[in-house]
């Protein structure tokens, strides 16, 4: 005998599978992905460091090198330079850049027999300025053709010069040990807007200058920009943070670039790993100044929050922008503040883990 209830059932799931097929789509399938992927690449000309990038963006430029025959000098010519964009698109509505560090030869060098604007061993004669003016610089320099260009704020960022001071302090111990000036620093960081085209974009630029007066020389470093449409900038401003913080230099190329310069290599390195080792105990161990450093990257640099690799139980430290972490064994990272989308099923591959929140100790 044929059980009517069992036909009943089947009719109904024909039925809906018709006319509502949406309800037999598991939840996973059903859900439309809202995070960012993130590639780990290599700097694309000598490999010099990793950087995270966003899926799908466009990278261009790297590191380069001056010849010292060929800009009159060694003054720029002793160390590699960077001059790295990562854009959204080709025309770089959203983008972040690292600028190349340039050294400028103060008035009095030369016996002060050369003028500003000239040059002498490969570095412009350029009167030192402070970072918050080196910033404006920078800007007018990005966008000579900006349109109702509008500064919103330049201050000096504390923690930053904070972290550059104690990585200089063993190379000024050096300079003091043999009756020279130290080198002095200075950061900033600065929010602007302006049009271009047909979008008003805001733009931050961060920025430190080191005065080195025992070589009658200075230059700028560490000089970074980020923009974004300015009615998107706070959905954007997150992708900063995680790129920036994501660089890690190759050692092997660091090794190979300290031999390449003078015979200060090795003592160079050396202050390399001090400002390193300083850097990460600022960062990891200084509660205080890790939250002065997080307050003073306004805008761009914000919160940040502590993630366990579920493979190694390496603590990372990571932006706090996106509640959900998912990492893959080779670094490819997946954010998303929706806690039902899996990478591995809408990206159709395997190998991604979330990273958990570090649960703290008073907890």
């Amino acid at each position: 005998m044929i059980n009517t209830n069992n036909v009943y059932v089947l009719a109904m799931i024909i039925i809906l599978s018709v006319t509502a097929p949406w309800i037999f789509i598991s939840s996973a399938e059903a859900i439309q992905p809202s995070g960012i992927v993130f590639e780990i690449k290599n700097e694309p000309r000598e490999h010099a460091f990793t950087i995270k990038v966003p899926k799908g963006w466009l990278m261009e430029g790297g590191i380069f090198r001056l010849l010292a025959h060929e800009i009159g000098g060694p003054l720029n010519a002793t160390e590699s330079k960077c001059d790295l964009t990562l854009k959204s698109d080709s025309l770089g509505h959203v983008y972040f850049k690292i600028l190349p560090d340039i050294v400028y030869a103060h008035p009095g060098i030369g016996g002060g027999f050369f003028p500003v604007g000239s040059g002498y061993q490969g570095a412009e004669i350029k009167p030192f300025v402070d970072a918050p003016t080196f910033v404006a610089q920078v800007f007018a320099y990005l966008h000579p053709n900006a349109y109702i260009p509008k500064t919103l704020k330049i201050r000096r960022l504390a923690g930053e010069k904070q972290a550059l001071d104690q990585g200089m302090a063993y190379m000024n111990r050096m300079l003091n040990s043999i009756g020279l000036q130290s080198n002095q620093s200075d950061v900033a960081g600065g929010v602007f807007e302006y049009m271009e085209g047909n979008t008003m974009y805001r733009e931050v630029i961060l920025s430190a200058v080191l005065n080195m007066p025992a070589a009658l020389t200075w230059k700028n470093t560490r000089t970074l920009a980020f923009r974004a449409p300015a009615q998107e900038f706070d959905q954007w401003r997150p992708v900063m943070d995680i790129i920036r913080f994501s660089i890690h230099f190759n050692l092997n190329w660091l090794v190979k670039e300290f031999q390449g310069q003078d015979q200060l290599a090795r003592k160079a390195a050396d202050a390399f790993r001090e400002m390193n080792r300083i850097d990460q105990e600022i960062v990891q161990k200084s509660n205080i100044n890790r939250s002065e450093i997080m307050n003073d990257n306004f805008l761009a640099l914000t919160g940040q929050e502590d993630f366990i690799n579920p493979r190694t139980g390496d603590v990372e430290t990571d932006t706090d922008a996106y509640r959900y972490r998912w990492k893959t064994p080779g670094g490819d990272m997946y954010y998303t503040n929706n806690e039902y989308e899996d990478p591995n099923i809408f990206l159709h591959q395997t190998g991604f883990e979330l990273t958990p929140i570090r649960k703290r100790k008073n907890e």
